[in-house]
C-alpha cells in the first residue's frame, strides 16, 4: 500500500476484501479509485485498480450475455461510418433518426418507445454513413437488462452523438457518466497507463430545444433544427470525401471516405493494392492543389476534402 493513503481509501480497500458479489467488489473498486493518493508515487496503484475493475466489469457483461442470450443481438458496421445517437428517455432520438435518414422509427410521448436499436442510413454528398438509435440511457445503465448489449454496440461506433433536450446539461453528466462506468471516454486523449482499459470516441452534442447555450469543453454543438446539422456530423468523424476520375471524363460519384490527413497512397490502397505497384503519377486538382488547372502530385501527397484525383499507372 502506497504512502499517505487516506481514511476513506483505507475503509474501500476493507470493503474491497470483505465483498462478497462481483457487484460488492466493483462498487469497492470504484471508491477506491475515486480516493487513491494522488501523488506521483501511487501511479503504478491507480493503473493496478483500473485494470482490475475494468476485468471485472468484462466479466460481469460476459456472465450477463452468456446468462440471457443478449449477444445473439448485434448491429453490423456498414457504410463509411457508424453514429450511435444517445440520450435520456423521450429526448426526440427518433425524431432526430428520421430527420438524418431513410428510417422510420416510431415515436411517442410515453418513456421507452424504443426497445431495441433503430438502424438508418444518412446520404452526405454520397457517401453512405449508419446511423444507430440506441434505446434510451438510464442511470445505472451497465446494470440494466440490456445495458451491456447496447454499450457494445456504442463501443464500435465511429461518432457518439448525445441528444439533449429538457435539461442539457444535467442529461450531458448523466449519459457521460454512464459511459464513464462502462470504460467509455469521449472526446479525450488517449493516456499510455489507461490505453489498454478503454475506448476512446469522438462525440458531439445536439439539443432538441431552442436553448443553446449549452458549453461543454471539448465539444462541438449543435441544434437539431440546423439546416446543416448533416454537414456537422461529417465534420465530427474526422472525415473527408474525395472523388476518383479517368483520363477525359468527369468525376466519379459517389466519392471516397478517407480520414483527415489522408495521402494520395491512402487513397491508392483503398482503391487497390496494385495502384501502388503500378502507380506512375497522379493529378490532382481542389483545395489542395496549387494550381487552377490541377497539379502533378506523389504519392505523399496530402488531400483535402473534394478533391479530385486522376490516377496515372505504369
Amino acid at each position: 500500500m502506497p504512502t499517505n493513503v487516506t481514511i476513506e481509501y483505507q475503509l474501500a480497500e476493507k470493503g474491497y476484501l470483505e465483498a462478497k458479489t462481483p457487484e460488492e467488489k466493483v462498487r469497492a473498486l470504484e471508491k477506491m479509485l475515486a480516493t487513491v493518493p494522488s501523488h506521483k508515487s501511487a501511479e503504478n496503484l491507480r493503473a493496478n485498480l483500473t485494470q482490475r475493475l475494468s476485468k471485472l466489469k468484462r466479466q460481469q457483461e460476459k456472465e450477463k450475455r452468456q446468462k440471457t442470450g443478449r449477444h445473439q443481438i448485434s448491429v453490423k458496421k456498414e457504410g463509411a461510418a457508424q453514429i450511435v445517437i444517445i440520450g435520456k428517455t423521450n429526448s426526440g432520438k427518433s425524431t432526430l433518426m428520421r430527420k438524418l435518414t431513410n428510417a422510420k422509427p416510431m415515436t411517442s410521448e410515453f418513456p421507452f418507445t424504443t426497445k431495441l436499436p433503430q438502424i438508418g442510413i444518412m446520404d452526405y454528398n454520397g457517401i453512405k454513413l449508419q446511423i444507430v438509435e440506441i434505446p434510451a440511457l438510464v442511470e445505472n445503465f451497465m446494470q440494466s437488462e440490456k445495458g451491456p448489449l447496447f454499450l457494445g454496440i456504442i463501443r464500435q461506433a465511429d461518432l457518439v452523438v448525445f441528444l439533449l433536450r429538457n435539461n442539457p446539461e444535467d442529461e450531458f453528466k448523466i449519459l457521460i457518466n454512464e459511459l464513464n462506468k462502462a470504460n467509455i471516454k469521449i472526446n479525450q486523449e488517449k493516456t499510455e497507463s489507461e490505453y489498454d482499459f478503454f475506448i476512446y470516441l469522438n462525440g458531439m452534442i445536439v439539443i432538441n430545444n431552442e436553448n443553446n447555450n449549452l458549453h461543454i469543453n471539448n465539444f462541438n454543438i449543435a441544434n437539431i433544427n440546423d439546416k446543416d446539422l448533416n454537414k456537422k456530423i461529417w465534420k465530427c468523424l474526422g472525415l473527408i470525401y474525395v472523388y476518383t476520375k479517368t483520363s477525359g471524363k468527369k468525376p466519379d460519384f459517389p466519392p471516397i471516405a478517407l480520414k483527415n490527413r489522408s495521402t494520395l497512397k491512402d487513397l491508392a490502397m483503398h482503391i487497390h493494392k496494385d495502384f501502388i505497384k503500378k502507380f506512375k503519377y497522379a493529378k490532382v486538382w481542389g483545395k489542395s492543389a496549387k494550381f487552377e488547372k490541377g497539379q502533378i502530385v506523389g504519392l505523399s501527397h496530402l488531400l483535402e476534402e473534394s478533391d479530385v484525383v486522376e490516377f496515372r499507372l505504369k
